[in-house]
C-alpha cells in the first residue's frame, strides 16, 4: 500500500512577505512624526495631553525594543546559518540596533519625566532628535537589504514561526488587540497590500477600518483633535 503524499502548507511553498515588518516600521515613524508636532507645537499639549504622550512615547519604545531583540535571538542567527555569505550584513544590522539602545534609553528618560511633569517638551523633542537620525537609517536599511535576505532565504511559513516566537508570544489577548490597533492606525489599505493580507476584502474591510481611523477617536487616542491624527502610517511596496 502506498504511503500518502504529505501534504504541504501553502506557506511553505512561497518566499517570506515581510509585510509585518513594513507595517512595524510605517506605525513607528508615523508616531515619532506625529509626536514631533505635538512636540514643536506645544500649545497642543495640556497637561493631560502631555502625560499621555509620555506614556505613548514609552509604550512606542517597548515595541522597539521587543522588535529588535527578536531579531537579535532568532532571526539574524537564522540568517546566518541560512546564508553566511551575508555575515557582513547581518553584523551591521545588529551593530546600528546597538547605536539605537542609548538614544532610545535617554528618550525613555525623557518621556518619564513627562509623564511625571518633571520636564517639558522641550527635553523630550531634544532626545527625540538624537534617536531619530540612527533609527531611519537603521530602518532604510533593513528594509533595502536586510529583508532581501528573508525573502531569498526563508519561506512564508518559516517567517509565521519566526514572528509568532520572537514578537506575539508573550502577550495577553488584549496587549496583543492593542498592538493591531497601532499597527493599523492610519494605514491607507491599497488593493496590493490587502492582497498580501491574504484575508477575503471585505472581512478586512470591516477590520482595519475602524481601526485605521482611531487617531481620529477622542478618548481613544492621544492624537484625537490635533492635527497629528492626520499623520498617516506610509506603507511601502516591496
Amino acid at each position: 500500500m502506498s504511503e500518502m503524499p504529505v501534504k504541504r502548507s501553502p506557506d511553505a511553498t512561497r518566499p517570506a512577505d515581510t509585510l509585518t515588518m513594513t507595517l512595524f516600521h510605517a506605525a513607528l515613524r508615523r508616531d515619532l512624526e506625529r509626536a514631533r508636532f505635538l512636540l514643536e507645537n506645544p500649545h497642543w499639549l495640556s497637561p493631560r495631553r502631555a502625560r499621555r504622550l509620555g506614556r505613548m512615547l514609552l509604550w512606542d519604545m517597548g515595541e522597539l525594543r521587543r522588535h529588535h531583540e527578536g531579531e537579535d535571538h532568532y532571526l539574524w542567527p537564522l540568517l546566518l546559518e541560512r546564508s553566511p555569505e551575508s555575515s557582513e550584513l547581518l553584523n551591521a544590522m545588529e551593530n546600528e540596533h546597538l547605536a539605537i539602545d542609548e538614544p532610545l534609553a535617554e528618550l525613555e528618560v525623557a518621556a518619564r519625566g513627562l509623564v511625571a511633569a518633571r520636564n517639558g517638551p522641550q527635553q523630550v523633542l531634544a532626545a527625540l532628535d538624537v534617536l531619530e537620525g540612527p533609527l531611519r537609517t537603521h530602518l532604510e536599511h533593513e528594509e533595502a537589504d536586510g529583508m532581501d535576505i528573508v525573502t531569498r532565504v526563508l519561506n512564508h511559513q518559516e517567517w509565521k514561526e519566526f514572528e509568532q516566537r520572537a514578537w506575539a508570544a508573550g502577550y495577553t489577548p488584549l496587549e496583543a488587540l492593542r498592538f493591531l490597533a497601532w499597527i493599523c492606525d492610519g494605514v491607507d489599505w491599497s488593493p496590493s497590500v490587502l492582497r498580501r493580507t491574504r484575508m477575503p476584502v471585505p472581512f478586512w474591510r470591516v477590520l482595519s477600518g475602524p481601526l485605521s481611523s482611531i487617531a481620529a477617536v477622542p478618548g481613544a487616542s492621544v492624537w484625537a483633535g490635533t492635527p497629528a491624527a492626520r499623520i498617516r502610517s506610509r506603507v511601502t511596496p516591496r
